[in-house]
């Protein structure tokens, strides 16, 4: 940590709560944390398909400064130049209580669904399992 300077992309920490919608459900909410200045180090991301899943090779390095008054874990979501990262490790760097590092890797649940809205109501494809009805 010779250069405060490195620490220069805004950093934004945000939780997921549960709140009642009033039916007997509950719907995600997401409220901001903390945010803070940090270093990125982009590595190259690959996608690959294996068994039905997908797989992500490739990440995002966040180095930021070590903080005795905030708690960081992987519950967190991670919003950095406009997209949402998912933390899978979080590690104290050497020990020292001087910086973390964040591995960090692009979400594909950025989607969010509102209460009282169909998220079907402008679907135009028709699912493959379904035979248009034929009247005689």
């Amino acid at each position: 940590m010779k250069n405060a300077f490195k620490y220069n992309q805004l950093v934004e920490f945000w939780s997921v709560v549960t709140s009642p919608d009033g039916y007997g459900g509950t719907y995600p909410k997401y409220l901001m944390n903390f945010d803070e200045y940090a270093a990125i180090v982009t590595k190259s991301e690959k996608r690959t398909l294996q068994e039905s899943q997908i797989i992500l090779d490739g990440y995002v390095e966040v180095f930021m400064r070590y903080r005795s008054d905030i708690s960081i874990n992987k519950k967190q979501n991670v919003k950095l130049r406009g997209k949402n990262y998912t933390i899978h490790s979080i590690e104290n760097v050497n020990q020292l209580d001087k910086e973390f590092k964040l591995l960090c890797s692009e979400s594909d649940n950025t989607t969010e669904l509102f209460e009282g809205e169909n998220p079907y109501e402008n679907y135009n494809g028709a699912f493959p399992y379904m035979l248009p009805l034929q009247l005689a």
